[in-house]
Parts: structure tokens; sequence; C-alpha cells
């Protein structure tokens, strides 16, 4: 099935052929004409009358594509409204797409502040047990180590997003750590040190 645009130029086609032919009989007859002209106006009673025909359909071809030229500049506007109305159809249904891209974009932007407030309130609630576990009497990670350690682990999460810039020095893969690496070495390592202290790994050893 035809949309708009295409019956519009079908339509213009037609036209064109149209005018083509009554382009192509005005210039029969008007070859004719100068056939027949002389011995017209010279006596000749058969020319005469052959003239009148050919002046006569001259006269509604004259007529004939003068009423085409109208209808191909009318078939013309109709063309440029089919094509006015796709474009503005097709740039609606843009616009409905846009208005769908800009809600999921404002809904990750509020996604993206959650998941910095649940970063700091971690990240603070965490440097607060580092805090207690010195007090303890377990030394490390130092606070120089876990800072050191854990902006890497920031720069590693955030190298790999699009807020990475060149404010930030690339990062090769065996450097890159991320939060859960970095304290489950740490927290190896102190378990370790509990155990011993609570003759878990004794025990463990003679089992």
């Amino acid at each position: 099935m035809m949309n708009d645009i295409e019956r519009a130029t079908l339509t213009i086609t037609n036209l064109e052929n149209i005018r083509k032919n009554i382009l192509q009989e005005q210039a029969e007859l008007a070859t004719e004409r100068g056939r027949v002209a002389l011995s017209a106006h010279t006596g000749d009673a058969k020319s005469r009358k052959r003239l009148d025909e050919i002046n006569i359909a001259a006269t509604k071809f004259a007529s004939e594509f003068s009423s085409i030229e109208s209808a191909i500049v009318e078939a013309d506007k109709n063309l440029d409204a089919a094509r006015a109305a796709e474009t503005l159809a097709a740039d609606r249904e843009k616009a409905k797409q846009l208005r769908d891209k800009v809600k999921r974009f404002l809904e990750l932007a509020e996604t993206l502040d959650d998941c910095f407030a649940d970063f700091k309130s971690a990240a603070m609630e965490q440097k607060k047990i580092l805090d207690d576990i010195h007090n303890l009497g377990q030394a490390a990670p130092s606070a120089q180590q876990y800072r050191v350690f854990c902006e890497i682990a920031l720069k590693t999460a955030v190298q790999q997003t699009p807020f990475w810039s060149q404010d930030f020095p690339a990062m090769a893969p065996n450097q890159r750590k991320s939060y859960r690496d970095v304290c489950n070495s740490w927290g190896e390592m102190i378990m370790r040190n509990v155990n011993s202290r609570l003759g878990e790994n004794k025990e463990e050893r003679a089992a």
C-alpha cells in the first residue's frame, strides 16, 4: 500500500507524462500547420478546412497544457505537504523516544546520587570501624595504608565510567584494585591474628 508521498509522486509522474504527450501533439500540429497554411490562405478549400481544425485543436491543446501545468503545481504542493507531514511524524517519534530517554537519564541521576550517598555512608562507617580495630590493638592496616589502597580502588572504579578524565592517570590492569579485594586481604590477615590469639589455629591443626 502506497503512502502519501508515493501517491503524490505517482500523480506528478502521470501528469508530466500527459504534459509530454500534449507538447508532442502540439509540435506535430505545428508541423502540419506549416504544410497546409499556404494552400489554405491561397484558396484551397480542403486545406482551409484542415487549417481550421488544426487551429481549434491547437487552442484546445494550449488550454489543456495550461490546466496540466496548474495541476502539476498543485501536485507539487501536495508532495511537499506529504513530505512535511512525514518529517513531522518522524520528528514526533524522535521526540517521544527523547522523552523516554530523558526520563531514564534523570532516574539514573537519582541512582548515582543514591550510590554516592551509600558510598559516603559506608566509607565513613568503615573508617570508624578501622579506628575501632586500631583501638583493639590491631595496627595493620594503618590509616595511611587504608587511604592509599582505597584511593586506588576508587580510581579503579571511576576509570571504568564516563567520569574518568585526563586529570586522573591511567591505571594499568595490574594496578587496579577493588574495595572487596583490598579489604578481604586485610580481613584474612587480621582473622589469622584473631584465630591465633583465640587458639583456633592450633585446634584446627590438631584436628
